[in-house]
């Protein structure tokens, strides 16, 4: 089988991956398209622990093979992939929580490859860099006749941002929300607070990024200057655009974190949602919070799969939310050093593997 590995020096593509067989209440997926994200980059560091590891967390493909006691598949059903596998029975899963789950997002490391003979971990529950995976059908989502390019996006881009900004954020119509960030998750959160009817500010240090944020919902567009200090960004961002009830920080940037703590009202919200750095600090005006407001933070937006992914499959394939705009080039997998760069320049929204060529 055929996958792309990153040994923590670099991402190599081989033949000679081997997938385990499938336990029971398991699935393995053949993988048709693969999308790439920031978090799959910020992870091909020296500080990723356990190594080597077949990285990507967007999947969408068809089953192969079922293992003993799923039911409601069949083999050839096509399936988008989420990457949380909560184990429902631990004290966060019993209070409602279970993104607290301890095993939730492959923070349990598994060894479900081999390469030579040599285990090879997987990466948050899903591993779409290879050929086939081995999921829980618990995972797995119907998608019918979306296209697969666009139903890789909803484990990750689709549903994180989306859900950012309703689930997290709790927009509502009339609300002025501003995101920092128009990438793959920023263009989803735009797109999900402007179909609630928000007004949507979107922040970008790149200029080319306001035709992809207006493409999505945003009514304005404000080129980010780093040389200003957070105080200022805020005050003119807030000046020019407010009362800013939500932020949502999808970019991870030290310096946006920081002005998104400061530019909104009093009572304001502020979701983080972008990676920072490891090692990264921000500052919290706390004269600002003791007299109102909230930051929140939760991966995957605060989504639940069972309840959220369906409702956002159900809106993309009746054009109630745009997936194919953001699919901004395909690449073979002999090719996803390419499309990798492609993504770190800022080139393209979502860049994506198929794995048919």
């Amino acid at each position: 089988m055929r996958g792309a590995v990153w040994d923590g020096t670099s991402l190599f593509v081989s033949d000679r991956l081997t997938l385990r067989p499938i336990a029971a209440g398991e699935v393995r997926v053949r993988v048709l398209r693969s999308g790439i994200c920031h978090s799959d980059i910020a992870m091909m560091t020296p500080h990723l622990p356990v190594l080597p590891v077949v990285l990507g967390h967007e999947a969408a493909g068809e089953i192969a093979e079922l293992g003993a006691g799923v039911e409601g598949w069949a083999v050839g059903d096509r399936v988008t992939v989420g990457t949380q596998t909560p184990c429902g029975e631990c004290r966060e899963c019993r209070r409602g929580e279970p993104h607290n789950c301890d095993i939730n997002w492959g923070f349990v490391p598994s060894h479900p490859f081999t390469l030579d003979g040599k285990p090879v971990a997987s990466f948050a529950n899903v591993s779409s860099f290879a050929g086939e995976i081995v999921v829980k059908a618990s995972q797995l989502f119907a998608i019918d006749d979306l296209p697969p390019e666009q139903a890789a996006l909803i484990g990750c881009a689709v549903s994180t941002g989306v859900c950012a900004s309703r689930v997290l954020g709790r927009v509502r119509a009339g609300d002025n929300v501003a995101v920092f960030g128009v990438g793959g998750i920023g263009v989803n959160a735009i797109q999900g607070a402007a179909r609630n009817g928000a007004h949507v500010i979107a922040v970008d240090a790149n200029p080319a990024k306001e035709a992809v944020a207006r493409q999505f919902g945003a009514a304005a567009f404000v080129l980010a200057n780093p040389s200003l200090d957070s105080a200022t960004a805020a005050a003119m961002l807030a000046e020019g655009h407010g009362p800013i009830d939500v932020v949502v920080e999808c970019s991870g940037a030290v310096g946006a974190i920081e002005t998104a703590l400061r530019c909104t009202k009093r009572g304001g919200r502020v979701v983080l949602i972008g990676m920072s750095r490891p090692g990264s600090q921000a500052s919290l005006p706390l004269d600002s919070f003791v007299t109102g407001g909230e930051v929140i933070a939760t991966m995957n937006g605060g989504a639940l799969p069972g309840r959220d992914y369906p409702e956002l499959i159900a809106q993309a394939q009746d054009g109630r939310l745009n997936l194919a705009d953001q699919v901004s080039g395909v690449w073979s997998l002999d090719q996803i050093g390419e499309a990798i760069a492609a993504l770190k320049s800022g080139e393209v929204t979502r860049a994506l593997v198929d794995h048919e060529r």
